[in-house]
C-alpha cells in the first residue's frame, strides 16, 4: 500500500467563494451605476456630456450604452442584496442551507419579476 501524497491545497470553501462573489458583485455593480447615470446624463444633456467626456459620449452611444446597462445591473444588484438577505437569514435562523435557498428563491423571484416588468 503507497502513502497517500500530501498536498498544500485548501479546499475552497463555499462561505469564503460566496464572499468574494458578494464584494465582487457590489464593486461591478457600484461601477455599471455610475456608467448608467453618465449616460442617461448623456441623452439629457448631450451638449455637456460630449464636453465632460471629451467627445466619447454622444446621444446613440449614450442611448445603446444605458439600454445595454439595464440587465447587468440588474442582475449584480439583485445578487448583492440576495446574498445580504441570506446573511441576515443565517444569523436569525442559524440554518445555512434554509437561509441560502429562501434568499436564492427570493432573488429568482424579485429578479424574474423586473425583467418580465422592463421587457
Amino acid at each position: 500500500m503507497e502513502p497517500r501524497e500530501e498536498t498544500n491545497r485548501r479546499p475552497i470553501r463555499l462561505e469564503w467563494l460566496l464572499s468574494r462573489l458578494d464584494h465582487a458583485a457590489a464593486w461591478i455593480s457600484a461601477l455599471i451605476l455610475v456608467l448608467y447615470i453618465v449616460s442617461g446624463y448623456g441623452m439629457t444633456r448631450m451638449d455637456q456630456a460630449q464636453t465632460l467626456t471629451g467627445g466619447l459620449m454622444n446621444p446613440g452611444r449614450a442611448y445603446v450604452l444605458h439600454n445595454h446597462l439595464y440587465i447587468p445591473l440588474l442582475v449584480t444588484f439583485a445578487f448583492h442584496t440576495f446574498m445580504g438577505l441570506r446573511r441576515v437569514l443565517i444569523r436569525a435562523t442559524r440554518k445555512k442551507l434554509v437561509a441560502g435557498w429562501v434568499a436564492v428563491g427570493a432573488g429568482l423571484l424579485a429578479l424574474t419579476y423586473f425583467l418580465v416588468l422592463g421587457a
